[in-house]
This record gives structure tokens, sequence and C-alpha cells, in this order.
């Protein structure tokens, strides 16, 4: 996979969120930074394929972190939700165009099939969950600590004046 490869799927991840978000009323602002954050999370899921170009869990699961990763670190930064930048961001994810795939087998009558492609689009599903709790997790874990340490050394400082 080449470098403009990466590029390119960017700017397809980027349009993809930056074009959800103004679906959904979000202020141009917050427009600009869901779409790079979106645009990074294609091209880590991209950069994740496996050699024949095909997907598998594991770059869902990539792809997924990366953009709930950096979301809730610029809702620690700017102050406000990360679900503004998350859901624009995990747009290009949605595992769509295989639940598709998944009914259409199973109209036709291709059970086998429809059980195989559906279980690859649940477990895409699944590593996006997954993804996305780790990342909120950490992130309360991290907020946590940092306001412990804060409250401790704030507790110190004053014990060292009386």
């Amino acid at each position: 996979m080449s470098l403009f490869d990466l590029f390119l799927a960017f700017l397809w991840g980027a349009g993809a969120a930056a074009a959800l978000s103004y679906c959904f009323n979000i202020s141009y602002y917050d427009i600009v930074w869901g779409a790079l954050i979106g645009g990074l999370g294609w091209a880590v899921y991209t950069a994740a394929l496996s050699p024949d170009g095909s997907a598998s869990v594991l770059s869902y699961f990539w792809g997924a972190l990366v953009v709930a990763f950096l979301s809730e670190i610029l809702a620690i930064i700017i102050k406000k939700p990360a679900t503004i930048y998350i859901v624009p961001g995990l747009l290009p994810f949605v595992p769509g165009g295989d639940m598709f795939k998944t009914m259409r087998a199973a109209v036709e009558g291709n059970l086998q099939e429809s059980l195989n492609i559906g279980f690859a689009t649940l477990s895409a599903a699944g590593a996006i969950a997954v993804a996305i709790a780790l990342s909120s997790s950490a992130s309360r874990i991290v907020k946590s600590l940092i306001k412990y340490l804060h409250n401790k050394r704030d507790k110190e400082s004053h014990d060292e004046r009386t």
C-alpha cells in the first residue's frame, strides 16, 4: 500500500465525516476537527487491511480506536463532548454494505453465505464497540488520576502553608 493510497483514504474518510457532521448541524469549527479525526481513523483502517485488501476485525478495531482516542483527547482540550467527534468519525466504519450482503444472501436462500458474512459483520461491529469502550474507559481513568494528583498536590501545598 502506497503513501498516496493512505492519503486518498484520509481524504475519503475526512469527506465522509465532514458531510455527516454537516448533516448533524455541528458547528463549522467542530466539523474541521471531526473531519481530521475521521480521515486519520480511515487511513489507519486502510493501513491495517490485510495484504489482499480484505477487511479484518483488527483493521476495524485499530481504526475505531484511533477515532475514539483522538475524540476523547480533543474533547478534553476543547471541553466539548467526545460524541461530537466520535459519531461522524466512525461513519466510514459502519459495515452497512456487509449487512446488506448478509440480508441479500438470506433472502436468496444462501444460508451458509448469509451466516459467514453476518458473523464477519457482527465481529466488525463488536470490534468498533470494544475500541470505543476501551478508549472511553482509559480516558475516564486518566481524568480520575489527574484529578486525584491535583487534589493531592493542592492538599500538600495547603499543609505546608499552615
